[in-house]
């Protein structure tokens, strides 16, 4: 993804109303993980507020893409988000507020919120919008991949469109339903086409389909691919233009909306198709787009073989069957899927591509530098593939206790010796390139003593309670474990805590068993080939004697015995 996004201009007219093109304004996005910037290495995850930028007059309009993953509409505003996003906000921008994926979420206290309490977390945004001279623009969270609409009314449902539709109707504002618009294309357009939803919107990637996920990943409810999220971006704008009919609406939210609206540039239209008479493969569908934006062509033949995508003067763009990485162009295109055996390419008589510049757009898709970092602190060895992102937990950003390396058995730099106190922490800035919703959580502990030394481990937005038994000595080291822990693409904390009065253990490392994930500043850990497992606890070995020695991080300890190892994982190289 480009750090600066290239838009075109046009100037609209609705409803005989002119707008000039000298007004200028920022739309600012809060929300969750399905709204929120990914970087290059998360591609091709992307929220919608990543891509909506696109769809608007990049001379006008500024975006800042102010979501973040795990959020709720509570989080948001308890860890002091939408106080930011309005301080950086001027009188005349535009607040647009999507929530209610992490809101449902009882499994997680951290996150849900009573039904009876969103509407009034909800009006929150409204009050601090207008306060500061903003006009909001509520959005309800798109369906999830499936015919069941958690969203919306119903037994057992969580009704965040009907709260947030009756909010926005009482305060007189514009209400897009992005809820009901995905529904019913994921139901009714897509219905016969089920697995185009799955494969080709939602991040459901095969092994070797893109270079960011080498083993592919199933994650096919929640977090969309960018074609996903481009759509979900062209459906915002034609709620946004359907609300200019919107009798509701106060004549100051009227107003504003015409100025937004007329900031929408055009779209063309981008149909897709086969050489083949009865096609039976899935195939990207035609979608509406403005010049610029990027997008996708992709096939998953039937049993058809394919040999190019080619445009409509029939010249070649790729032998790849997904193709991505390039750029709209300025008129109505037809993109064909040349198979084996179908008809000759014929040229498809167009009109002449749009005169329109596109101009550098300031955005909040501009990727930070990453925070400064001792070097020696990010993993420099090979990592195991069962734990392929070990993270050194020596030397926190900041916290309660100590760096040690007085007792031998540490992986890394050293320990952290958390303070002897029930309200110690120690806070970690960790980025994921990848997400995951079920990722595994390795923690290398040891401490001396007879009661266990529990603590609470808080992972981006989610917080887990985790039991520390004694190791039987401080250079005794064991491991513990979290399950299903939500991962998202992006940086976030990982914090520990202590709740008893010893403190906790000493820490040594972390590690996740996916790939991608490290200490803010470092580079991904190298991932050794295969391996096998051995453990001494269990006493059983199978490997060659003479090969060397691996610990759970992957560092090579020698040809060592396994009377001499401390307790705990290792591994032999075939």
């Amino acid at each position: 993804m480009k750090s600066f996004i290239k838009f075109f201009l046009v100037s609209i007219a609705f409803a005989g109303l002119a707008v000039s093109d000298s007004i200028s304004f920022t739309i600012h996005i809060v929300g969750d993980s399905t709204v929120c910037n990914y970087n290059e290495k998360a591609y091709p995850q992307t929220g919608w507020g990543q891509v909506i930028g696109y769809f608007f007059d990049g001379a006008r309009v500024r975006v800042n893409n102010a979501a973040i993953g795990g959020r709720s509409s509570r989080t948001f505003i308890e860890e002091g988000r939408l106080d930011a996003v309005i301080n950086a906000a001027s009188a005349g921008d535009y607040l647009f507020v999507q929530f209610g994926h992490n809101d449902r979420d009882y499994s997680k206290p951290a996150r849900y919120v009573e039904p009876a309490q969103f509407p009034g977390y909800i009006q929150q945004y409204i009050d601090a919008g207008k306060k500061k001279g903003m006009h909001v623009v509520l959005v309800s969270p798109m369906n999830l991949n499936g015919s069941r609409n958690v969203f919306s009314t119903g037994d057992k449902n969580y009704d965040a469109r009907g709260m947030m539709q009756t909010v926005a109707s009482n305060n007189k504002i514009p209400f897009v339903d992005l809820n009901m618009k995905s529904y019913n294309l994921y139901n009714v357009d897509y219905k016969n086409i089920p697995e185009y939803v799955t494969r080709y919107l939602y991040k459901s990637l095969q092994a070797g389909e893109y270079p960011n996920y080498p083993d592919g990943v199933n994650d096919g409810t929640t977090h969309f691919q960018e074609m996903g999220s481009m759509g979900h971006a062209q459906l915002i704008c034609e709620e946004l233009e359907a609300n200019l009919n919107n009798s509701n609406l106060s004549q100051e939210s009227k107003t504003a909306l015409t100025t937004l609206v007329s900031s929408i540039n055009k779209r063309y239209t981008i149909k897709v198709q086969t050489n083949l008479n009865n096609y039976s493969g899935l195939i990207t569908q035609t979608q509406k787009f403005p010049a610029g934006s990027p997008m996708t062509l992709r096939v998953t033949p039937n049993g058809e073989t394919f040999e190019k995508w080619v445009d409509d003067d029939c010249n070649e763009l790729s032998k790849n069957m997904i193709y991505y990485g390039f750029k709209t162009p300025a008129r109505n295109i037809t993109y064909t899927a040349m198979f084996k055996g179908g008809a000759a390419c014929q040229k498809i008589a167009h009109d002449k591509e749009d005169n329109v510049e596109l101009p550098q757009s300031s955005s909040s898709m501009e990727e930070s530098s990453p925070s400064a970092i001792d070097n020696s602190l990010c993993f420099s060895g090979e990592a195991s593939p069962l734990w392929p992102s070990p993270i050194d937990m020596s030397e926190p950003e900041f916290g309660d206790g100590t760096t040690d390396s007085n007792h031998e058995g540490f992986t890394g730099k050293g320990f952290f010796n958390i303070a002897n106190a029930n309200t110690s922490t120690a806070t970690y800035n960790v980025t994921s390139d990848q997400s995951a919703s079920n990722a595994r959580v390795m923690i290398r502990y040891a401490f001396d003593g007879t009661a266990n030394r529990d603590m609470k481990i808080t992972i981006d937005n989610g917080t887990y309670d985790v039991a520390f038994p004694p190791t039987g000595g401080w250079t005794t080291w064991d491991t513990a474990y979290i399950e299903n822990v939500w991962v998202d693409a992006l940086d976030f904390k990982v914090t520990i805590a202590s709740t008893t009065s010893d403190g906790g253990p000493n820490i040594d490392m972390i590690a996740f068993d996916m790939r991608g994930v490290y200490r803010t500043g470092c580079e991904p850990a190298k991932v050794e080939g295969e391996t096998s497992l051995l453990n001494t606890q269990k006493q059983k070995i199978f490997y060659n004697k003479n090969a060397p020695t691996f610990n759970a991080l992957g560092q090579n300890k020698g040809n060592v015995l396994q009377k001499d190892l401390p307790k705990g994982h290792y591994f032999k190289k075939h």
